[in-house]
């Protein structure tokens, strides 16, 4: 499993989490594990509910998305967002799965960005890991 951030020159971020997988989930899967990994990651007090991440799965908006477009959904504000910006994005390719939040422009200061960072790169480990454990 690997994981590459990328701060891009708009102030954005790019963040890349992918591993190799054995047989690929069903189509759709994808995004619902990842968001039972949410939860999991962080005891049921974080979870997704009316396409947001919120605080136990009710206020506040954390990260707000659009619809699901495909794999992805856009990212179209919250407490964390800076504003509407940026995806979150499953795919599963030639034997790897990948998590990718695309373009993200944080509220939050660097200091306090890198606790955010530090979650989401649990949840992404632990995403694959259960990716891998559904396929075997």
């Amino acid at each position: 499993m690997e994981t590459i951030t990328t701060r891009n020159g708009d102030g954005t971020y790019d963040i890349v989490q992918r591993g190799s997988v054995s047989e690929s989930p069903a189509p759709g899967e994808l995004e619902g594990l990842y968001w039972e990994e949410v939860r999991a990651s962080t005891l049921g007090l974080v979870s997704y509910s009316r396409n947001a991440i919120r605080i136990a799965g009710v206020w506040p908006r954390l990260i707000a998305f659009d619809r699901a477009d495909g794999q992805r959904r856009k990212i179209v504000g919250g407490l964390f967002a800076r504003r509407p910006y940026g995806y979150v994005a499953w795919a599963v390719r030639d034997g790897e799965v990948s998590v990718a939040v695309e373009r993200f422009r944080p509220r939050l200061p660097r200091p306090l960005f890198r606790i955010e960072l530090w979650v989401h790169e649990r949840v992404g480990k632990r995403f694959l890991t259960r990716v891998n454990r559904r396929a075997g």
